[in-house]
């Protein structure tokens, strides 16, 4: 009897003591969601992070227009690595708890090595016979940008006609350009850095407006005090550098 006194009371501390730490403190982890765009610098930065603060990290990836409906359900989850236009989305739906501007981003043109079609402008895109593959721009915000610069230039009919594959990802893109049938490739620019020895960037005059990359704190997080040190350690120009490193433009002024 009093073995199985013991073995309720030990159980019964355990299951008070489970997901904390020694002390009754809650247990040192972060919980990021990411948007794929951003995982590959995020990776390296959220490993710094770890080592330094002695935390567990836990990164869920999708894109930003799949993870921004369960942050604003209320997941568990203490930051939202994005780009424009979710940071915005997160505010308005008051799940906004501070931010950090990491990076810019912007669609490029990517060619196969050597520019074998000679592309030097968007009015080339219109060439008849060209594969072309964007950013579905129901789901990709630079297959959407890239769309309406077209409008804007009266280009659209034509350009349009050329593009065989609206992907989802930009990684799915860009192999469709190094392994598959595509001609040109228009992408986020830092797959040009990502894929640096199998592609080349066509400088064109198109312009578009700076999308920011942005480290989103959470009001549900689990964790306010280590995403709030996150958050500190986004506004640090260490992690610019990386993103940086990574393809992305810097931060305007």
């Amino acid at each position: 009897m009093r073995a199985t006194i013991v073995f309720v009371m030990f159980m019964l501390v355990c299951a008070a003591g489970c997901g904390r730490s020694p002390g009754g403190a809650p247990k040192r982890q972060l919980v990021i969601f990411c948007g794929s765009s951003m995982i590959e610098p995020m990776n390296e930065i959220s490993r710094t992070f770890a080592e330094e603060r002695r935390v567990n990290v836990t990164t869920d990836t999708g894109g930003s227009e799949t993870l921004l409906p369960r942050v604003l359900a209320g997941a568990a989850a203490d930051v939202f690595v994005c780009h424009d236009p979710f940071e915005q989305k997160v505010r308005e739906a008051g799940r906004w708890a501070g931010s950090a501007t990491v990076a810019t981003m912007r669609p490029v043109i990517l060619v196969k090595p050597g520019n074998p079609h000679n592309i030097t402008k968007v009015e080339d895109l219109a060439r008849e016979g060209l594969k072309i593959g964007i950013g579905n721009p129901e789901y990709s915000t630079a297959g959407r940008m890239f769309v309406e610069m077209l409008q804007r230039r009266g280009l659209y009919e034509q350009v349009m006609k050329q593009v065989v594959l609206q992907a989802r990802t930009h990684q799915e893109i860009a192999n469709g350009l190094i392994v598959g049938p595509l001609d040109v490739a228009v992408v986020w620019n830092f797959i040009s850095v990502l894929y640096k020895d199998k592609v080349q960037v066509v400088h064109t005059d198109d312009r578009y407006d700076d999308v920011r990359v942005t480290v989103v704190g959470l009001t549900n997080s689990p964790n306010p005090q280590m995403r709030d040190l996150f958050l500190e350690e986004c506004r640090t120009q260490r992690v610019r550098d990386v993103f940086a490193r990574h393809g992305y433009s810097p931060v305007s002024p």
